[in-house]
């Protein structure tokens, strides 16, 4: 094994984002006293190269071709409220397939998760 392959197997591809209330207003209410922090990784050579391949497929499969300035983005929000490109989730059928295509996709990456939750009533 060369050097620039053992450099390239030892590189990781990081993904870290917050869910919750980041501001310490409305404490009381159950929807803004967490704040969640959720680091994602994987190695780059292999696993995530697959992974990015997988949602590519499945993007495709689901919402077809696009143009670059209006590829689909997986936000939660949006899935959820069925928005934008996601409002063809209004088919169950399409909403199934993809959930299960997701789902499988996530069993089969290899990938380390890392969470933590902040209580800010008691931070």
């Amino acid at each position: 094994m060369n050097q620039e392959t053992i450099a390239k197997q030892s590189r990781y591809r990081l993904y870290v984002d917050e869910s919750g209330d980041h501001t310490y207003n409305l404490l009381e209410e159950t929807s803004h006293r967490y704040l969640a922090l959720l680091g994602v990784w994987f190695r780059q050579s292999g696993d995530y190269e697959s992974f990015v391949d997988d949602i590519a497929k499945l993007k495709l499969a689901i919402f077809g071709e696009r143009p670059p300035e209006k590829q689909v983005i997986l936000h939660r929000t949006d899935i959820i409220n069925r928005k934008g490109p996601f409002g063809i989730f209004r088919y169950t059928k399409v909403q199934e397939l993809f959930n299960s295509s997701l789902l499988e996709i996530i069993e089969k990456s290899k990938f380390t998760v890392s969470c933590v939750v902040i209580d800010k009533q008691h931070h």
